[in-house]
């Protein structure tokens, strides 16, 4: 929690946002922040998360995560799987 008054920084926002995705995913092996930008009071960070499965698989995701900088309070998150196939041609 942050001291009324005090806004949050770039630093503090992307650390709130990997705790916040650490305890939705136990097993990260590692999270990736692509991008970091403000709107309003509320820092915008994007980037991709792997984790563990099954014995050696993992899965990778992209996110979208919205951290309110008066709070420090994660108000929105987003989340979508990527691929990681190969194609064949």
């Amino acid at each position: 929690m942050l001291e009324k008054g005090k806004m949050m920084g770039s630093r503090e926002a992307e650390a709130g946002a990997r705790e916040f995705i650490k305890q939705r995913h136990p097993k990260v092996k590692r999270i990736f922040f692509r991008t970091m930008y403000r709107e309003g009071d509320v820092w915008v960070l994007r980037g991709e998360v792997e984790f563990k499965r099954v014995y050696f698989f993992a899965a990778v995701s992209s996110f979208k995560v919205q951290v309110n900088m008066n709070t420090g309070e994660v108000i929105s998150y987003e989340e979508m799987r990527l691929s990681r196939s190969k194609e064949t041609k």
